[in-house]
């Protein structure tokens, strides 16, 4: 059966360095960053999941493998990445499991869950079990409202960051968190939400 939300107006595009969009997309988040947190973005994800309505960018989050390169966040953390979430999850979790997200930023209202669900869709078919990120209070609120769970795994700390103010203006202001979760629940329960959703929009 297919997915109620796999449309023809929504695409999910991999947005690389190499990519025609990635100039359009470090614009776009350099821009809502500064907006945002007075920030000054020197640096990005190394790959973006964006979500598109036609040629126009709605939402994009950026990725990282964990098992290609050091996360960013694990500058938060006392220890390796998969190493702090087995002891929180109580499970075999190996490195390259993992997934970061982050510089997340949306364009349009209420795209979120649709681009929440798409990328968790993309990454449990590649094989990834397990994400962890950096999260204010608002983005951890909708996740909840949404009904997911994640973990607060440790404080994200400016004094851990490198010219945190410089580059990240006000972000630290906003006592981010360092979360995770596992990708594969958080698929099933967004895909039984948007299919309860569609059932009861057919009556």
């Amino acid at each position: 059966m297919r997915h109620p939300i796999t449309t023809p107006k929504f695409k999910l595009e991999i947005v690389a360095p190499n990519h025609p969009l990635w100039p359009q997309v470090t614009q776009q988040l350099s821009t809502r960053y500064e907006q945002a947190f007075d920030a000054k973005l020197a640096t990005f994800m190394p790959e973006f999941m964006t979500l598109m309505i036609g040629d126009e960018i709605k939402s994009l989050c950026g990725f990282r493998n964990a098992g290609n390169e050091p996360l960013f966040l694990e500058q938060y953390l006392d220890d390796h990445a998969e190493v702090i979430l087995n002891q929180h999850f109580d499970a075999n979790i190996t490195r390259d499991s993992v997934i970061e997200f982050g510089q997340l930023a949306s364009f349009a209202h209420g795209n979120s869950p649709i681009h929440f669900f798409l990328m968790a869709e993309k990454l449990v078919e590649q094989g990834y079990e397990w994400c962890i990120f950096t999260a204010t209070d608002p983005l951890h609120a909708l996740m909840k409202r949404l009904g997911l769970t994640p973990t607060v795994i440790a404080e994200a700390s400016a004094e851990r960051v490198p010219e945190a103010e410089k580059i990240w203006g006000t972000y630290y202001q906003h006592k981010p968190r360092v979360l995770a979760g596992n990708l594969v629940e958080g698929y099933q329960h967004l895909l039984a939400l948007f299919q309860q959703a569609n059932e009861t929009q057919r009556g």
